[in-house]
């Protein structure tokens, strides 16, 4: 197993406190146990364990991921030793280093942006669409909205970054799909991802609010969603089109870009970790939402290889989410493209990671739908070559399917252990 990337938790509190995070407001309170601010001594440790593994591993580039908490609570000058350090050590042996960091945007300034720019730091922004969406969720420790203020540092930064920053909106099936899509586009951003709220079956996406559908159709309120913002956005023409990251790499994966999967889509190996601000490796925080303390392996920077953090029962498995499957995921036509969805969103207190996603319908709709789209815009030489298969006809198809005469793959019992 091999780590190409690493989230680096350089600062483990917030000036935000977004309802939905999983790092404080969803059952894991291993936070208030980190230090505030991430050390030199563990930046020296985290390089030197990165160079170790790149040349196990024979990986000529590698990522680095500021985060946080919010990242920008961090020193200016610990960016400064921590990227020269890292070219010092990792980059002088010819392995290429990149750098990003996602931030809340509200602490961007000029100075910053000066900063970035020196160290080639890419920068992404959190927002959750137009005002009354964004500050229904993301508000400050006094309950005041974030909106006007992170859209004030998304214009320094488009005004001074040399890399535009992105966005990152988690979706929110409440909000007019065409007025969120509209602003994004007012905002003057070329490219955003849409997040998936997170979820397990024991804590379910947020759709109390909506009009319940026939409880033996499986809701698509997601699928619904995203599908509205595709079509406009797949007609519009390529010189005004924003990048949009999901619909990006559902259509690589289509057309058979293997490399386009990330931790949500695909059916490659998710070869990223997390190093907390004490120099704790663990994996992604998003599995955090599955218990107190679930994502702790024991493993530190200071004592511990990558290697070694990757062997504990949880790593490997997140590791090969999207090839340890549960059998319905293993029978289905488009998993080469869901890849069973993020590995979090599987996750049961009864039956473990052995369920299909909670977004699974979403999925399939929505996968079915632009995949159809494509093939619709190939030439008319080039349709016949294809079959489409439609939501309804998945859902035909698995109704069809006897599960319980359906052989079991022997790591099924390891999904089910947690």
């Amino acid at each position: 197993m091999i780590v190409n990337s690493i989230v680096v938790k350089i600062a483990s509190r917030c000036n935000l406190n977004c309802s939905y995070c999983y790092v404080y407001n969803l059952g894991d309170n291993t936070y208030l146990k980190q230090p505030k601010l991430m050390n030199y001594n563990n930046v020296d440790s985290l390089i030197l364990k990165v160079l170790e593994h790149c040349q196990n591993n024979n990986l000529n580039n590698f990522q680095f991921i500021f985060h946080g908490g919010e990242p920008l609570l961090q020193k200016e000058d610990f960016f400064t030793y921590f990227i020269s350090e890292a070219n010092r050590v990792i980059a002088s042996k010819k392995i290429q280093c990149f750098y990003s960091l996602q931030t809340n945007g509200i602490l961007l300034n000029e100075k910053w942006c000066k900063l970035f720019n020196e160290l080639n730091i890419q920068i992404g922004i959190s927002l959750d669409g137009y005002k009354e969406i964004n500050d229904k969720y993301r508000v400050d420790h006094k309950g005041n909205g974030s909106y006007d203020n992170v859209v004030k540092g998304l214009q320094i930064g488009q005004k001074f970054l040399n890399n535009k920053p992105g966005l990152l909106s988690v979706m929110d099936i409440e909000s007019d799909p065409v007025k969120f899509y509209t602003n994004l586009k007012n905002l003057d951003i070329k490219h955003f991802d849409l997040l998936w709220p997170h979820a397990t079956h024991d804590i379910q996406p947020n759709i109390e609010n909506l009009t319940k559908e026939d409880p033996k159709t499986p809701n698509t309120f997601y699928a619904n969603w995203l599908i509205k913002i595709f079509e406009i956005w797949y007609a519009e023409k390529n010189k005004t089109k924003i990048r949009i990251t999901v619909f990006d790499t559902i259509i690589d994966l289509i057309l058979g870009k293997e490399y386009a999967s990330n931790e949500d889509l695909g059916l490659s190996d998710v070869g990223l970790l997390v190093i907390e601000t004490n120099g704790d490796i663990e994996v992604v925080g998003a599995l955090k939402i599955c218990g107190n303390g679930f994502t702790k392996s024991g493993a530190n920077i200071k004592n511990h290889t990558f290697s070694d953090a990757l062997e504990t029962k949880l790593a490997k498995v997140y590791y090969n989410s999207h090839k340890l499957l549960p059998v319905k995921c293993t029978k289905c036509p488009i998993v080469d493209i869901c890849g069973g969805g993020h590995i979090h969103t599987r996750f049961s207190k009864l039956n473990g990671f052995n369920n299909t996603s909670v977004y699974c319908n979403d999925f399939l709709k929505l996968i079915t739908h632009i995949q159809n789209t494509i093939f619709d815009s190939l030439p008319k030489k080039y349709q016949n070559d294809f079959d489409k298969i439609t939501y309804d006809d998945l859902n035909t198809y698995f109704n069809e399917i006897n599960f319980s005469l359906t052989e079991t793959p022997q790591y099924i019992d390891e999904l089910s252990s947690f």
